[in-house]
């Protein structure tokens, strides 16, 4: 059984993961209007930077008819944290055609626009030097790209178990914290994954969680020996899972996961 479920595994990570052609594609682009970006925040002399994220940055594409792919622009704290998606909009005027550019409305204003099939989102975040700075969470993007990066530097079979792990939450309507889904975001299948060594081991653990008593998982121990449940912040604990954000321990990884999506994915697991 156990020969017949890896088997059925690795057929399934063929069929998701991107070729390389589509990598070659998704990363001439993506160089594309970095380079541009760069230029541009040059030329209107912004101390500013640019960065990639997400699952391009990681190595974790999974094939999909449309890519999304992710590219921040760190603003000198020196900026207004209201401005800067303000100040990211006239810089994109001068990067893509301004009729190509959507403006996306959230707790910070970002932009999207379409290349091919590829989504491309550009998300404003202040450029800060530890997560405590941090005013909005898309400020730790970079921290979390670093980290995941190392973790699978490390560990490199973790790129297919994270690939496996995004599919199957997204199949299942659990993948994405946005309230209308309350499931896993990325960055938390990747630290479960980083925490579990591989998808089937995960997918047990689901499996055998007691949902009447909650899972703490500190892997880089940043509670010691101390009772998370008293140090946390009230609104941090009401899920089952509490998941510590390895770069910032005030943070729980899994806060959007609601019980109600755990249920689901616990019994599609099961099944």
């Amino acid at each position: 059984m156990k020969s017949k479920v890896n088997e059925i595994l690795k057929k399934q990570i063929e069929l998701i993961k991107s070729s390389e052609q589509e990598n070659e594609k998704i990363d001439l682009i993506c160089n594309r209007i970095v380079k541009t970006l760069k230029e541009n925040i040059k030329k209107q002399k912004l101390k500013a930077d640019v960065f990639v994220g997400g699952s391009l940055a990681k190595g974790t594409l999974v094939r999909k008819d449309i890519y999304d792919i992710d590219i921040f622009v760190r603003f000198d704290k020196c900026y207004n944290n209201k401005k800067i998606s303000d100040l990211l909009g006239r810089l994109l005027k001068k990067t893509t055609p301004r009729n190509n550019i959507r403006k996306i409305h959230g707790s910070r204003d970002y932009y999207q626009f379409v290349k091919e099939n590829i989504l491309i989102e550009i998300i404003p975040v202040l450029k800060i030097k530890k997560p405590t700075e941090a005013v909005n969470v898309t400020d730790l993007s970079y921290f979390h790209v670093n980290y995941i990066v190392k973790k699978i530097i490390k560990n490199n079979n973790l790129i297919n178990e994270i690939r496996l792990a995004k599919n199957f939450a997204y199949v299942q309507n659990c993948y994405g914290a946005e309230s209308y889904i309350n499931g896993f975001s990325g960055y938390a299948l990747e630290l479960l994954i980083c925490h579990y060594k591989t998808f089937l081991n995960f997918i047990k653990a689901i499996v055998d969680l007691n949902l009447k008593n909650k899972l703490i998982i500190d892997d880089e121990r940043l509670y010691e020996d101390k009772n998370i449940l008293s140090e946390l912040n009230k609104s941090k604990i009401q899920g089952i899972i509490i998941l510590i954000d390895p770069t910032f321990k005030e943070r729980n990884a899994v806060s959007s996961l609601s019980n109600e999506t755990l249920y689901k994915f616990q019994k599609v697991c099961k099944n």
